[in-house]
C-alpha cells in the first residue's frame, strides 16, 4: 500500500486537487462563446496552482457536464483527452482520470493521456441522479488489458450513489478489490463537497486487503486532520473553489490553507 503511493506520488499520504473542467461542448450548460484553449488555459491555471502549492497529484474530471450520462459521447472522450494533454505536457505531476459517469471512458481517456490513475466506479451495482450505474468490472479490466493499460484503478465504492442490494460498504468494498481488480478504494459522500461518515472509512479499510483507502468528498480546513488518520490520501475539490462552490475556479489562497495544514499533519 505504503509503496504504490510512495512510488506513484512520493509520499505515503498524498494530497490529490481536483481540477474541474466547466460544461464542454455537447452538454447542456455549455458556453459556445468559450473556446476550448480557453478551457485548456483555465485548467492549467488551476493545475499549476497546484503544483506550486505542493500538491501531490491532480484528478481532471468532466465536472460541468451536468446531468452526467453512463455512455458519454466520442467527442466528449476526444475533447478531454485534447484539454488533458494540453495541460500535463505544461505541469509535471502525477495525475488522474474521471469521467462522469462513464468508466469504459475514463479508462480509455486515462491510457490515451498516459495519466498515473482513473477514478471510476469499477464494481457492484448503483442507482443515482444518473440512473443505474452498473460498470462491470470483467469488461472493464479487459478494456484496460487490451490496451496494456498501466494506470491503476481507483475504485468508487460509494458516493452520488445507492448499491442495490443493501450490500455494506465493507462487502462492496472486498468485491472491489477480489473481483473488480482494484488497485485503491475511493470513498465519497451523497454528493460533490459532502463528507464521508468515519464509520464508512474505518469499515472499507477493515475490508480493503491493504489497498489504500481515499476520501474523495467533503474534506476541508476543519476536519483534514481527522480524515488524514482515518484514511491513506485525500482528494479535494469543492473546498478549495471560490466560495466553496464546486463549479467555480480552485481558490488560492483557500487551497493553500488547506495544504499547509495538511501537510503539518503528515508525518512520513
Amino acid at each position: 500500500m505504503t509503496e504504490m503511493l510512495k512510488e506513484m506520488f512520493g509520499t505515503s499520504k498524498p494530497i490529490i486537487g481536483m481540477v474541474h473542467f466547466p460544461p464542454l461542448p455537447g452538454s447542456p450548460l455549455y458556453n459556445p462563446d468559450v473556446t476550448l484553449n480557453e478551457i485548456s488555459d483555465q485548467a492549467l491555471k488551476e493545475a499549476s496552482i497546484l503544483v506550486k502549492l505542493g500538491y501531490n497529484g491532480i484528478v481532471f474530471s468532466n465536472e460541468g457536464d451536468r446531468p452526467y450520462l453512463r455512455n458519454v459521447s466520442k467527442y466528449t472522450v476526444a475533447v478531454m483527452a485534447r484539454l488533458i494533454e494540453k495541460v500535463v505536457s505544461k505541469v509535471k505531476i502525477p495525475f488522474g482520470v474521471s469521467v462522469l459517469a462513464d468508466p469504459e471512458a475514463a479508462i480509455s481517456v486515462a491510457e490515451a493521456v498516459e495519466a498515473n490513475f482513473v477514478r471510476t466506479f469499477l464494481s457492484w451495482v448503483y442507482v443515482g441522479d444518473w440512473g443505474i450505474v452498473d460498470p462491470d468490472a470483467g469488461n472493464l479490466q479487459r478494456i484496460k488489458a487490451s490496451l496494456h493499460g498501466k494506470c491503476k484503478i481507483f475504485a468508487n465504492v460509494s458516493g452520488h450513489t445507492t448499491p442495490l442490494g443493501g450490500r455494506s460498504i465493507g462487502d462492496i468494498t472486498t468485491g472491489a478489490v477480489f473481483f473488480g481488480l482494484a488497485d485503491a478504494i475511493c470513498l465519497a459522500g451523497t454528493t460533490a463537497g459532502k463528507p464521508v461518515s468515519e464509520s464508512d472509512i474505518l469499515e472499507a479499510r477493515d475490508h480493503s486487503a491493504g489497498k489504500p483507502v481515499f476520501v474523495g468528498t467533503g474534506v476541508n480546513v476543519n476536519n483534514i486532520e481527522r480524515m488524514l488518520e482515518l484514511s491513506d490520501g485525500i482528494i479535494v475539490g469543492t473546498s478549495i473553489k471560490k466560495n466553496g462552490n464546486t463549479f467555480n475556479p480552485i481558490d488560492e489562497e483557500r487551497a493553500r490553507i488547506l495544504i499547509e495544514k495538511a501537510k503539518k499533519c503528515i508525518k512520513e
